[in-house]
């Protein structure tokens, strides 16, 4: 997939630090992502930008109910690939569809501070 990226294309990754670290940067060279394709600038774990991240927690939630002090590293890879497995569809579609009203509500609280690369939230209560 990373090798089919035409050479406009826009690489929509957060900035958390594992996002950016050697091995990631190492693979998406390795894969011609590097050269050419644009990273756009994006708040590390932001739910409310990042679809992803809610499904990451619903998936967490699953498979901690699932979990005992005797679960293994294998029994656990198979728990997180049978919760991935059923999150509905329509629950990822309506997360993408949402996309554009999360980011006017964003932009429309924030976008001061978004307009000047700053992504830090601001303090509403201070």
């Amino acid at each position: 997939m990373l090798g089919q990226l035409e050479a406009d294309a826009i690489l929509q990754d957060d900035t958390a630090r594992p996002h950016r670290a050697r091995i990631i940067e190492n693979f998406l060279q390795a894969h011609g992502v590097a050269n050419g394709v644009e990273r756009m600038q994006w708040p590390a774990v932001s739910p409310d930008l990042t679809p992803i991240e809610n499904l990451w927690d619903q998936l967490r939630r699953a498979a901690r109910k699932r979990l005992t002090s005797e679960t293994t590293l294998a029994q656990l890879r198979q728990i997180l690939i049978q919760e991935w497995n059923t999150i509905p569809q329509d629950r990822v579609r309506r997360l993408v569809s949402s996309m554009r009203r999360r980011c006017q509500a964003v932009v429309g609280t924030y976008g001061v501070q978004l307009a000047k690369g700053n992504f830090e939230r601001p303090n509403l209560f201070s």
